[in-house]
């Protein structure tokens, strides 16, 4: 009995035990399940961040061999092109028939100059301007060469018993490369651009193209035609800038019209201009220009250096901020008067263009700044020495115009342009052609550094006049284009002391306009 008490008692001792230990053991046994359920769902989760991973590596892998497929399936075609496949030739011409007219009040130049009214009248004149352009694609997408051939001519002239310097083609200029230079054929332009693609630059070397921007943005050009018209040597750096939503944004007077709709894109050649709009970019460009070399002589070169910034708001608005420097701008002198000094000064230009839509209307503007300084100096005239004191001559200029676009029709635009220089506005960098703006259009005698003169043309010439600058476009077919214009010059009296005259030089007549027909060809 003893002895079943005695077995009884382990066997009740280790069953309360085992009662009270296995939930124990239980409870740490679910706790280590779910931890062990956690660590096996974040091992899940990051396999499956890593299979996405994967398919991400394999499909950008996958474009990546496209893209180098295309691009040596481009180089195999561009390697078998042949040269004529790769050189491109255009060219346009313009005739021109037109009817001059000038007229210079007595004392205009300043104090008694010129003595006598002038009133003179070309009743016919034929002037041509062809231009031959090509374009190689040297290494395909990467190296382009451009080339401009132009000539300008003049057949008709004023009457011939005035001196040649009244023929406006052939006259004395104050600028280097002057109306006069036209005769001849001459590059317009001769350029390489080589793309940087992965830095979305290109690099632009040699006679740049400098002429014919906006308003006309005709193709390739740079710069607004207020800030530079004319033949450019140097170098530049274009940068365009990845799309942004500032490109995708609509302003909400752009979308209206007075009637009809807007034509199909490439299908209205009136809309030629605005079309080059649209696919401009925003973008900075900077660049070195050498305005005058003098060769072995660097104090008498005139280096430039520029930087213009554009903005693209949507497709239809642009605005263009720019300015340049040029560090030693030598007054001109084409009359080699050796009793002038050499004078030179830093030159400064700056402003803005912009151009918009409203109501179908194209309509532009802009403003900019000149800056320049003419130094304390002396010259002899009639043997007698004369001092100048010196002074600065900050200049202005405003510009606004409109076009039609393709309300009227899309072969048919009108357009309408006013210009207002102030005394001292001049842009040594805009001065060709018939839309020229940047100083006079024929300079008369400076009487301030000769008195007794006729022909001394040595000075600055600001462009201190209004201009009116109007015109009918039709276009025949897209390549033929007829056009009708007028175009309104009134130069204003410098300032300047009673019974003196001013140091800038004066233009040789103080009202000047030619309605004109003219018939353009492209080929």
């Amino acid at each position: 009995m003893n002895m079943k008490r005695l077995c009884i008692f382990p066997l009740l001792f280790i069953f309360s035990l085992s009662v009270l230990i296995l939930p124990v053991m239980a409870g740490d046994t679910s706790t280590e399940i779910e931890q062990l359920k956690g660590e096996i769902q974040k091992l899940l989760n990051r396999i499956e961040q890593l299979e996405k991973k994967q398919v991400e590596t394999q499909t950008k892998t996958i474009e990546t061999e496209k893209k180098v497929v295309a691009a040596e399936e481009k180089a195999v075609k561009a390697e078998k092109k042949s040269l004529k496949d790769r050189i491109h030739l255009s060219g346009e011409a313009r005739f021109r028939i037109m009817s001059q007219a000038v007229e210079t009040g007595r004392g205009f130049y300043g104090d008694n100059q010129p003595s006598d009214d002038i009133d003179l009248e070309d009743e016919t004149a034929f002037p041509l301007r062809v231009r031959l352009n090509a374009y190689a694609e040297v290494v395909p997408n990467v190296v382009d060469f451009y080339a401009r051939l132009t000539m300008n001519k003049r057949w008709g002239s004023y009457d011939s018993s005035l001196s040649a310097s009244s023929n406006p083609f052939d006259m004395p200029n104050s600028f280097e490369s002057s109306i006069g230079h036209d005769m001849n054929p001459r590059f317009e332009q001769a350029y390489t651009t080589i793309k940087i693609a992965s830095y979305n630059t290109t690099w632009y070397i040699g006679r740049l193209p400098g002429m014919d921007g906006a308003p006309a943005r005709q193709e390739r050009s740079l710069f607004p035609r207020l800030f530079i018209d004319s033949e450019i040597d140097g170098t530049l750096l274009r940068w365009d800038a990845p799309e942004t939503s500032l490109d995708r944004a609509e302003l909400p007077w752009t979308k209206t019209r007075l009637w009809g709709t807007a034509s199909e894109s490439g299908k209205a050649p009136a809309l030629k201009a605005y079309e080059t709009k649209v696919k401009d970019k925003t973008g900075i460009i900077l660049g070195y220009l050498k305005y005058d070399e003098k060769k072995e002589s660097d104090i008498l070169d005139a280096n430039v250096y520029l930087a213009q910034a554009q903005v693209k708001v949507g497709k239809d608005t642009a605005v263009i901020l720019d300015g340049l420097h040029m560090d030693h701008w030598h007054m001109p002198n084409s009359s080699d008067d050796k009793d002038v000094p050499d004078i030179k000064t830093p030159y400064w230009l700056a402003g803005f263009y912009a151009d918009t839509q409203l109501l179908g209307l194209q309509l532009y503007g802009a403003y900019y700044y000149s800056h320049f300084e003419i130094p304390e100096h002396s010259w002899v005239d009639g043997g007698t020495t004369h001092i100048y004191e010196g002074d600065k001559f900050p200049g202005h200029i405003w510009y606004l115009g409109f076009n039609t676009g393709d309300l009227i029709s899309p072969n048919i635009q009108f357009c309408a342009e006013y210009t207002k220089g102030d005394d001292a506005w001049i842009n040594p960098f805009n001065y060709r052609g018939y839309r020229r703006k940047g100083t006079v259009q024929a300079a008369a005698n400076n009487y301030f550094y000769n008195q007794s003169g006729t022909s001394t043309v040595v000075g600055f010439y600001p462009f201190n006049a209004s201009v009116w600058d109007v015109y009918l476009d039709y276009y025949f077919r897209s390549k033929v284009k007829f056009r009708l214009g007028l175009m309104d010059f009134q130069f204003e009296e410098h300032d300047a002391d009673a019974g003196d005259y001013s140091v800038l030089g004066s233009n040789k007549y103080e009202h000047m306009w030619w309605p004109y027909f003219e018939v353009n060809v492209s080929f």
